[in-house]
């Protein structure tokens, strides 16, 4: 390495440690170097334009489910459940020629709820009659009903389906409960469908059991204050048959589940009939953007690039005759949860900030999930809930993303864009036990609300936080 390249480097990494210095004082230390080197290192705020979006459903495959209806600060949210259900391959009823159904029950096993516990929800059923999914398709959570089912009294298989989530329980709080311990709702489904259902007797493949039976639709008729999350599902078929011994016949009784399981194609429907008259109105409060789940609504964040290229141009000269580099590119996404936040109204189990926030392109984000991407520094970048304390014991919470990469991906370009468009996403992150690292992420499928400071904000705005360095290439 020679002596420039050598000062370059110790340049770019000064710059990267001192990226909330001003130029000047930036300018103090290396302006002897700039002067016989070219080398020039700025440090800059630009600001974002933050906008609220209810975006089209994100076509994903869910490992858990939501059922039922609620209201909260953001409308009404219904939840139902298309499934396929696993075929048994091989599996033959024992002494078929005798064997006779009694009785078939949907399993619903769920962890936790949203709402009211103790309030009464019906759960309906029905059998899906027009078509199946199809397993290498993701569907997106707002997709027709009217192409599966048909929601006549032939298809409605429910014979009783009014529960109370939390009547066994004193208190309704599920993390009181032994963590071991998974309650179920079970549901008693009519005898013509159990009788359909036990005549299915083709388990050679799932494509021919998917041509038998298509699946199920189960959805809630009765109360709006409580949305389960349902973790499992399985369908219990109890038969007899006559053993012969000894001369004589015996009956013996048995069950046999199908599963609801990622070996079948499963997926979960929302409707939030008052989503957009809620949006209109939430667009008043310019000083907060929201992020909320799975109601699709984020916050949509613009980088105008040309902004920066012009300030980056003014700051160093000639873009010819200077190699940009970006060293630091800091965005901080400011959470609103806190006494701040709650200032006009109370919290309540809504008001639950995302675990990990995404940070996508917005014309990378259906690919992203529909391909199973990972995070990228010039794609999609993902950041976890941070928190920080103050002396005074005030709590903040916050999302960090380096732009760096992105940005200077753009510097490449031979054609540049004049801005790049961002979506946060809540997602759920699913991590390897044995090294640590990411190995899915999935848009969040469970109720959450993010509040964030927006660049509107009159307080603090939401800006880019930002250190580059030029040097002359025909010095260098």
């Amino acid at each position: 390495m020679n002596l420039k390249k050598m000062i370059y480097a110790i340049l770019v990494v000064v710059s990267a440690s001192m990226w909330s210095c001003n130029d000047d004082v930036i300018g103090a230390g290396a302006s002897a170097l700039q002067q016989e080197d070219g080398i020039q290192v700025k440090a800059d705020t630009f600001s974002v334009v933050s906008t609220l979006e209810a975006s089209s459903a994100i076509a994903i495959t869910p490992d858990s489910f939501l059922l039922g209806e609620c209201d909260t600060h953001f409308g009404t949210i219904k939840a139902d459940i298309l499934t396929q259900l696993a075929c048994p391959l091989g599996f033959e009823y024992p002494y078929v020629e005798t064997a006779e159904v009694d009785s078939v029950c949907l399993y619903l096993y769920y962890k936790n709820w949203h709402g009211d516990g103790l309030a009464p929800m019906g759960i309906t059923v029905y059998e899906m009659d027009k078509a199946t999914l199809d397993y290498n398709t993701r569907y997106p959570s707002d997709t027709a009903l009217s192409t599966f089912c048909s929601l006549t009294e032939e298809t409605h298989i429910t014979t009783s389906s009014r529960v109370v989530v939390a009547a066994k329980h004193t208190d309704s709080v599920y993390s009181s409960l032994d963590e071991t311990y998974i309650p179920a709702i079970s549901i008693k489904l009519s005898d013509d469908f159990a009788r359909r259902f036990f005549a299915v007797r083709d388990f050679s493949s799932q494509e021919k059991f998917n041509e038998l039976f298509k699946g199920l639709y189960i959805t809630s008729d009765f109360g709006g204050s409580t949305v389960l999350y349902i973790t499992d599902m399985s369908l219990a078929v109890y038969y007899h048959f006559s053993y012969p011994r000894q001369g004589t016949d015996t009956i013996l009784s048995d069950m046999k589940a199908f599963y609801a399981n990622s070996e079948v194609r499963q997926l979960n429907r929302f409707a939030y009939p008052d989503r957009e008259q809620i949006l209109s109105q939430l667009e008043s409060n310019k000083d907060t953007n929201y992020v909320v789940s799975p109601a699709n609504i984020y916050t949509r964040l613009a980088v105008k690039m040309d902004s920066i290229f012009q300030r980056m141009e003014e700051q160093l000269g000639d873009p010819e005759g200077y190699q940009v580099y970006v060293n630091k590119a800091d965005l901080t996404v400011d959470v609103l949860y806190n006494t701040e936040q709650n200032s006009t109204r109370p919290r309540d189990q809504w008001d639950t900030p995302a675990s990990y926030m995404l940070l996508v392109l917005e014309d990378k984000m259906e690919s992203f999930f529909a391909k199973n991407e990972l995070p990228s520094d010039t794609t999609a970048i993902l950041s976890s809930l941070g928190m920080t304390t103050d002396t005074l014991g005030n709590i903040s919470y916050y999302y960090t993303y380096d732009l760096s990469g992105m940005l200077t991906q753009q510097l490449r370009m031979d054609e540049q864009v004049d801005q790049l468009d961002f979506f946060l996403v809540p997602v759920a992150v699913e991590v390897s036990s044995s090294t640590s690292s990411t190995t899915a992420v999935k848009p969040l499928q469970t109720i959450s609300t993010t509040y964030i400071r927006s660049a509107n904000n009159s307080d603090n705005p939401m800006d880019i936080e930002m250190v580059y360095a030029g040097f002359n290439k025909v010095n260098r």
